[in-house]
């Protein structure tokens, strides 16, 4: 009987002398390529080199050696077709029933290096034509990919039926694993000429963890990290969870909501979010504790239950004035030891680690998803903070100080975090107000003042949009709003401008909207 034939070509060694071990023991006859030939060698397996199979030697610098008819003829040779096996005969080319590949690390030299020519030599091409052969004839072939499977393949083998539904089941990873291969590639290429939008466009997602459920219990699902572990899709993308429970979807969008919404800012910043959206948020010049104290007086009802975001690390001090104030989950670059011990006493509070800096993601882009379950994705750069370089252009008869000025920033940098249609009132570098995600703007500016409340006097009001009628203006400045800030480009700006100048307030337009739908 004509031994079973198994090809080994790998980058990853891991397990590959226990698995390869494991098929000589069983009688199979060990073929390999280069380095992978010359390690099962040094562990003293007999494993035959692919050029004394080809009888061509590896050519151009190691960019020619499996693609050959040799050794794809003996991968995708039907075995219930007779004149199949006629051929490969009248070649002398052996039947191969096993191919074990992965391939060159592509993610991890896209993660470590901008040298063009080293990664355009990263890109594998006998690898990914290998993978494929053997999975296409899935019915006859066996494709591993994956170490991790090496048990459940060398289990299947030794039993006396060898499974079609595995072998079928490794054959969609192969091909899963080779489409998350090209897809790094191009996206590397496109991004290198400047194409954002190509008319192609792959996205390279890879399962982090199975969530209990998704928006609402009887959803199903899952977080998908884009990219490759190497460029920071790790657990979560590259945060680590230090204490509590498993975090759920809601969760995962609400610390990504508090996260961004404090790490808008260089000085000591807390937000507090709910559903996406903060309900309280504060800076300070020097103290992380004033700027989570500020934070939490915002709208200490809502903060209830909330999702605290810090950019900087949790002081001890800070976890001090938290004190019976309850929270779902904590989201901070780092915890100092003390304040996490502390923290940790709390059960049902998970505690996120999410460092700003990591190593580069393949792609940059937001995505939302439309008409239906599977018709299609919009596709956009994602939102920019409004830096100092924004202009803001008072258009009012009295005149923003220095001081207006520096909160109206502030206030900008803060709505764009806000579900429009979108209002904040905001006073001494803290949210005192919110009107979020309302279906007119004027309903979102009494909401916005009715929180606030005796605070909104000689306080600044931030919309996300200009203002199409001027009773929302009206109604602000009606309950003191010293001064507002919209976007200029209304049809009726002149009317809001004329309301404005009538109670003596100030108003400041910008040319650069920030929405959050």
């Amino acid at each position: 009987m004509t031994p079973r034939r198994a090809l080994l070509s790998v980058s990853d060694r891991q397990g590959l002398v226990e698995f390869a071990s494991g098929l000589a023991g069983t009688g199979w006859e060990l073929m390999a390529s280069g380095g992978t030939a010359r390690v099962l060698q040094a562990a003293g397996l007999a494993a035959r080199a692919v050029e004394d199979v080809t009888r061509w030697p590896e050519m151009l610098d190691g960019r020619v050696k499996t693609l050959h008819p040799a050794i794809h003829g003996g991968i995708l040779a039907r075995r219930e077709v007779p004149e199949h096996l006629r051929q490969l005969d009248a070649h002398a080319i052996g039947l191969i029933d096993l191919v074990v590949v992965n391939l060159y690390p592509f993610a991890a030299t896209l993660g470590a290096t901008t040298e063009r020519a080293t990664l355009i030599e990263t890109i594998d091409i006998g690898g990914p034509a290998l993978i494929r052969a053997a999975a296409k004839n899935h019915a006859h072939v066996w494709v591993v990919v994956d170490p991790a499977d090496y048990p459940r393949v060398q289990a299947a083998l030794s039993a006396p039926e060898a499974g079609l539904a595995l072998r079928q089941e490794l054959a969609a990873k192969a091909f899963a694993h080779t489409a998350f291969y090209d897809a790094h590639v191009a996206g590397y290429l496109q991004t290198a000429l400047g194409q954002a939008f190509p008319d192609v466009f792959t996205i390279p997602l890879r399962k982090v963890q199975r969530l209990r459920y998704g928006e609402n219990p009887h959803q199903a699902g899952a977080f998908y990290a884009a990219g490759a572990a190497e460029l920071g899709a790790g657990e979560l993308a590259g945060i680590e969870r230090l204490h509590g429970l498993t975090l759920s979807y809601i969760n995962i969008l609400d610390l990504q909501s508090a996260w961004a919404a404090a790490n808008d800012f260089e000085s000591p910043a807390v937000a507090i979010v709910k559903h996406t959206t903060p309900c309280g948020l504060a800076t300070h010049a020097t103290s992380q504790v004033e700027a989570y104290l500020r934070a939490h007086a915002g709208d200490p009802l809502s903060a209830y239950g909330g999702i605290v975001g810090f950019n900087q690390p949790v002081a001890p001090e800070t976890v001090a004035a938290m004190q019976g104030h309850h929270y779902d989950v904590i989201v901070a670059p780092d915890f100092a030891p003390a304040a996490l011990a502390r923290l940790k006493r709390r059960k049902n509070l998970r505690l996120v680690r999410w460092r700003r800096a990591g190593p580069r993601p393949p792609l940059r882009f937001e995505t939302a998803q439309v008409w239906g379950i599977d018709r299609g994705f919009l596709v956009q750069d994602p939102d920019r903070s409004p830096g100092p370089e924004l202009a803001l252009h008072c258009v009012s008869a009295a005149q923003a100080t220095p001081e207006d000025l520096a909160q109206l920033r502030f206030g900008l940098r803060v709505i764009r975090h806000v579900k429009s249609n979108g209002i904040l009132v905001v006073n001494g570098f803290m949210v005192l107000g919110v009107g979020a995600g309302q279906v007119n703007r004027v309903n979102a500016v009494r909401l916005a003042l009715a929180q606030a409340g005796e605070k909104a006097r000689g306080a600044y009001l931030i919309s996300d949009a200009f203002f199409p009628f001027p009773d929302g203006p009206e109604a602000a400045l009606q309950a003191g709003v010293r001064a507002i800030a919209s976007v200029q480009g209304a049809l009726r700006e002149a009317e809001v401008i004329e309301v404005v100048n009538k109670h003596h307030g100030i108003l400041v337009l910008v040319n650069e909207r920030h929405f959050r739908h």
